[in-house]
């Protein structure tokens, strides 16, 4: 009997190791705006003539444009994505979304997931939106996912604090909409495992942060990716190149935590192809610049040492590779000190 327990751990364990040999099923690309033509602003918005350019880019056969619930819904149920999948989200409600985005989106026909933290929205604040704007938005399509109460910095509150958020948000989605969001997106993208343990208690389905990468089904569904659009990072090519990029296939990633306790981090992952480890290559930012790193490689195990710690607040790892179907893969993650 011991023995035929020992082959049946073997068995498992090889079938394991032989569903991480193969590649990715799937992936997709999820864009986040802000604010649209607000010059003033340029570190959140994107010009005119750059969100046409993304529209027509999005518009192309090639790609196929579908609600973050059907993504998020369809990787959970182990489903089949369509080729260059993209996802679009905005946060904070933003007057120019009513009056400038959506009008644009709606004549393309491209679904939009609108992230609102519930403190802004108010009859008097003439810089966002106010909940019948929010009703009106809903009707014509556009979903609704929660983004806190105040958009504090969450992973410098107390838990407590942070449940006081999400308590507040919910109730007032409930009084306003009648529901309460399924998606959640961190404000500023920071997180910690509390909070995100706090969001499962929670029930909502899946949290995104603000860090560049594409999202497969190895990705954490509790701080997912999304590729930040502003003046600075919105031009075309590089639009094109995230729209055109699949996942990478990590697992196993460390710290596990985003906000990091020891400085300078340990970061290793795995990767599901091995056939990547070759060109894979990781670069990791602060508020001081890119930092300087060895990177090790063991059969599919990379591992990343930082030469210097990192700055306090948040810091970024972006890791690509390419495919031998000549498809960027990116990955990327945000830390926070």
């Amino acid at each position: 009997m011991f023995i035929l327990k020992i082959l049946f751990i073997f068995f498992i364990c090889l079938n394991i190791s032989s569903s991480y040999a193969s590649n990715i099923k799937n992936s997709a690309v999820v864009f986040m705006y802000h604010k649209f033509g607000i010059s003033k602003y340029p570190s959140t918005s994107v010009t005119i003539d750059q969100f046409d350019a993304h529209l027509k880019e999005f518009s192309k056969s090639k790609y196929s444009v579908k609600t973050i619930e059907f993504i998020i819904d369809t990787i959970i149920n182990d489903g089949d994505l369509p080729k260059n999948t993209i996802g679009i989200s905005i946060d904070d409600a933003d007057k120019s979304f009513y009056e400038v985005g959506w009008p644009k989106f709606k004549e393309m026909g491209f679904p939009v997931t609108l992230f609102v933290n519930t403190s802004t929205i108010h009859e008097n604040n003439k810089n966002y939106l106010n909940w019948d704007q929010i009703r009106e938005l809903v009707n014509e399509g556009v979903s609704i996912g929660a983004h806190s109460h105040s958009h504090y910095h969450m992973a410098d509150l107390s838990i407590e604090e942070v449940r006081n958020e999400i308590e507040i948000s919910n109730n007032i989605f409930l009084k306003e909409l009648g529901s309460i969001p399924p998606l959640f997106a961190f404000p500023y993208g920071e997180a910690n495992e509390e909070i995100i343990n706090l969001l499962k208690e929670y029930k909502f389905k899946v949290a995104f942060g603000q860090h560049s990468g594409v999202i497969n089904e190895t990705s954490n569904l509790y701080y997912l990716p999304r590729f930040s659009l502003n003046e600075r990072y919105a031009e075309i090519d590089r639009v094109k190149f995230a729209a055109n990029a699949k996942g990478l296939g990590i697992y196993d990633f460390i710290p596990t935590n985003p906000n990091i306790s020891e400085n300078p981090p340990y970061i290793g992952f795995s990767l599901l192809d091995e056939k990547l480890v070759p060109s894979i290559d990781c670069f990791v930012f602060d508020s001081k610049g890119q930092v300087e790193k060895e990177l090790f490689k063991f059969n599919e195990r990379i591992e990343i040492r930082l030469k210097r710690k990192l700055t306090k607040g948040r810091s970024r790892v972006n890791c690509t590779a390419k495919g031998s179907d000549n498809h960027w893969r990116w990955f990327g993650h945000q830390f926070y000190l």
